[in-house]
């Protein structure tokens, strides 16, 4: 089996409730709500997501398609975010199988009027965990653009280990063209 063919046997919890946060799958039904989100959290976000440019109705569709395809396939697992008191929504975190064998990569985004209130920290806390419990898997990533000290401070805070930096396309605003990875794994 090559390194893109591996995806974890089991998936992680449809549900997470962890430090304040509810996390659920997302669901066909959350188009509007995300859309919305976005919308308003445009700006901040398009500086190094790259799909946040030109964000529409079919963008959300299709994003939360790739969703229930990647929840099938067991290639990713995307969680919407929310306030675990009052349901809001406050941004997305998702598990990745893209970087290797018994490996998974967190992604993450909050909501622009909702920043530094140490969500994106908390939901990435909640999928370390719910992915390290996973029977085969025994390794985690973040990857960031090395421009984005927002997105730095969340594995540092988290205790994972730098592994270094490596080059990759610029396809956003705010993108340098280096990224950092970070990784935090089961003491054998």
């Amino acid at each position: 089996m090559s390194e893109e063919e591996w995806v974890p046997a089991q998936a992680p919890p449809r549900r997470i409730e962890a430090d304040g946060l509810s996390l659920r799958w997302w669901e066909p039904g959350d188009v509007a709500e995300v859309l919305e989100v976005v919308l308003a959290s445009q700006e901040h976000l398009r500086a190094f997501l790259p799909w946040a440019t030109g964000y529409s109705a079919e963008t959300a569709e299709g994003y939360l398609d790739r969703a229930r395809e990647g929840l099938r396939t067991h290639r990713d697992f995307s969680y919407r975010v929310a306030d675990g008191d009052t349901g809001e929504l406050l941004g997305s975190a998702g598990l990745m199988a893209r970087i290797g064998p018994r490996a998974l990569e967190i992604g993450y985004w909050v909501r622009a009027d909702r920043t530094r209130e140490g969500i994106a920290t908390r939901a990435a806390a909640a999928l370390t965990r719910a992915a390290l419990d996973l029977p085969d898997v025994d390794r985690v990533e973040i990857h960031h653009d090395a421009a984005n000290q927002a997105s730095a401070g969340v594995p540092r805070r988290l205790g994972y280990t730098r592994a270094g930096e490596y080059g990759r396309d610029v396809r956003a605003p705010g993108q340098t063209g280096r990224a950092v990875r970070w990784v935090a794994q089961l003491l054998q």
